[in-house]
């Protein structure tokens, strides 16, 4: 995947090809039925594939709700950053969580956390840099790395409150080869 993606461009198919996982339809038998009250925990959500977060996203929107909650919880966002989650496709629809994060003293500073899925089999970071245009994916991993997002989120903050601008921090970011 590029490290400058633009919105306009959709991401292409790419199914995981880890051994370690089991397929969505092997869920059931490895982690029980999925209800609306069946708990997340940090290595519950790393042990999910691509296609088991398309399976959980096919349940619905409360089911996508839920999951996307999850992943914040497991984040521990500080105040400082608005927080959403798309649920009806609103920002494309292309992964099954899409977190939006925007940075409360600098609303050009916007960050999205994609779940693996049909779109990519990797979590990625990915910073607006001219907002519903251009992207700048800081960081992709195969498992949802709480710490690393964390620690990503905490130097930018720290970013801006040095007085840098969201574009610097893009270049800085870039500069750094966060990945």
């Amino acid at each position: 995947m590029p490290v400058i993606q633009s919105k306009d461009i959709t991401c292409g198919s790419k199914h995981s090809n880890n051994r370690d996982h089991q397929p969505a339809e092997n869920m059931v038998s490895r982690s029980g039925e999925m209800t609306t009250d069946e708990p997340f925990t940090h290595s519950r959500l790393q042990q999910f594939t691509a296609d088991d977060f398309e399976s959980y996203r096919a349940r619905g929107e409360a089911f996508r709700h839920r999951l996307s909650g999850a992943v914040l919880n497991a984040l521990k966002l500080g105040d400082i950053w608005r927080t959403d989650c798309e649920s009806r496709g609103e920002w494309g629809g292309i992964f099954p969580v899409h977190l939006r994060l925007t940075h409360r003293r600098c609303k050009h500073l916007t960050i999205d956390i994609l779940s693996p899925g049909n779109g990519s089999p990797f979590w990625h970071g990915l910073m607006w840099l001219n907002p519903d245009h251009t992207g700048l994916y800081f960081w992709n991993s195969e498992l949802l790395a709480a710490d690393v997002i964390g620690g990503l989120l905490q130097n930018i903050d720290e970013m801006v409150s040095a007085g840098h601008k969201a574009g610097d921090i893009a270049a800085m970011l870039r500069g750094r080869g966060v990945s």
